[in-house]
């Protein structure tokens, strides 16, 4: 009994030693502080309901998928061993939730959130929209970390709110969010399902009605035989099983997933940072990470605050209020770890159409008469030129469509104000 205790007390103390290891290594990748673009993205990168979300959303796999790719393959091997050893977030919730021990077990009775969320999300992503792909713990940690920068705003404070709402859910029922409510390990317990079903045919075994009726559900949760105390995460023994609620789970995300493309394709979209996928599709794979805000050397991504509707909440955007996007900048396009924004080379960068420069003559002072050659100076696509208005009274500013790409450098040095005369718009007309 002796050596039991001894054996199960080291073999917790390493695994806490890995996962706070874990969570340095993220962070320090998560803020950036690294002398290359990339570190970002492996953070986030390394989840695998991320990963298959996003291939399977954009039918395609990037570079991101060689993070994400052996994490998965040892889930396949070990369920939930991710959750177990790696976790940044997990260590987290595991920590404040031994603060209410007496709440520890309220939550077993709870229907396995986590598992719904993760088949919404993949029948989305069937369809080209996976709806919660953003409730990943890694991003959320991505988010949280990459938004204490300075100067700091109300804008980063509201994209950094999702992890502190784990916690807060963590200390109020311990436990509960990773063995019920999480996608990330709801994830790993699908992509065991298929080992665990072939090893019970091996053994001639079939699981009970009981277990046909429920998929990624624990059916006991074990407390460490070490310890009288629950001093560890609830670690479920799922039980496996193809089911009706499966594939109406997948089917309902996918229904979704339709409705939300088709009200996406009608809609004026905003500006995206350049390499951004279709906005039918953006919103869905945006995990909602940050990276691409921090990566920015001009600071022109934000996260939105919901001014184009709750699909798009948090999901990056551009504003040239006080800089624009540098020709030869291609920072952003390296960090995202969804495939939301497309790596490109500069080359591709350059020719990459983020929108479309508009002329306002009621408000152009050169149309007015005065001396003024700001956008034509400041286009570096030589997309402006200013020929005579149709009266031959006064010169008026045009954009060549098939030049213009709508980088922002005419926006944001226009001397206009408060509304400028010539803005970057998208989808619409001025």
């Amino acid at each position: 009994m002796g050596a039991d205790i001894r054996e199960g007390t080291t073999t917790r103390r390493v695994r806490v030693f890995t996962r706070l290891s874990a969570l340095a290594i993220a962070a320090v990748l998560a803020a950036g502080v690294l002398p290359w673009a990339w570190p970002p993205m492996v953070a986030v990168a390394a989840s695998p309901f991320v990963m298959i979300a996003s291939c399977v959303a954009l039918r395609a796999a990037g570079v991101a998928v060689l993070v994400g790719f052996p994490v998965l393959m040892l889930a396949l091997r070990r369920p939930r061993w991710f959750c177990r050893w790696a976790c940044p977030v997990g260590i987290m919730e595991e920590a404040l939730g031994r603060l209410r021990p007496s709440a520890a077990t309220r939550f077993v009775k709870w229907p396995p959130g986590g598992r719904w969320i993760a088949l919404l999300t993949l029948g989305g992503a069937a369809a080209g929209y996976p709806l919660l792909v953003w409730l990943d713990p890694l991003a959320m940690l991505s988010g949280l970390v990459g938004a204490w920068r300075w100067p700091l705003t109300l804008t980063s404070v509201v994209a950094a709110v999702g992890l502190p709402a784990v916690l807060v859910f963590s200390i109020l029922f311990p436990h509960a969010w990773c063995t019920r409510v999480c996608p990330l390990g709801a994830m790993q317990d699908l992509l065991a399902w298929p080992r665990q079903w072939l090893r019970r045919r091996a053994e001639g075994t079939s699981p009970s009605k009981h277990d046909v009726a429920r998929l990624a559900c624990p059916a006991v949760v074990e407390r460490p035989q070490h310890s009288p105390r629950l001093d560890e995460p609830a670690v479920p023994r799922p039980s496996f099983t193809l089911a009706r609620r499966t594939l109406l789970a997948a089917g309902l995300g996918g229904a979704c997933g339709v409705a939300v493309r088709a009200v996406h394709g009608g809609a004026a979209p905003p500006l995206r940072p350049p390499g951004a996928i279709d906005e039918a599709r953006f919103t869905g794979v945006c995990v909602r990470c940050g990276n691409c805000v921090r990566a920015c050397p001009s600071r022109i991504i934000r996260p939105d605050l919901g001014g184009h509707g709750l699909a798009g909440l948090l999901a990056p955007e551009l504003a040239f209020e006080e800089n624009y996007c540098h020709e030869d900048c291609r920072a952003c396009t390296e960090v995202c770890p969804s495939g939301a924004i497309s790596r490109l080379t500069l080359e591709e960068k350059r020719r990459f159409v983020i929108g479309l420069a508009r002329v306002d003559p009621a408000t152009c002072i050169l149309v007015k008469g005065e001396e003024c050659s700001v956008c034509t100076r400041a286009c570096s696509y030589d997309a402006i030129s200013t020929p005579r208005a149709a009266d031959a009274s006064a010169m008026e500013p045009r954009v060549d469509p098939a030049k213009c790409i709508g980088c922002g450098a005419c926006e944001v040095l226009c001397p206009t104000a408060p509304e400028k005369a010539i803005r970057v718009l998208r989808g619409g007309s001025p």
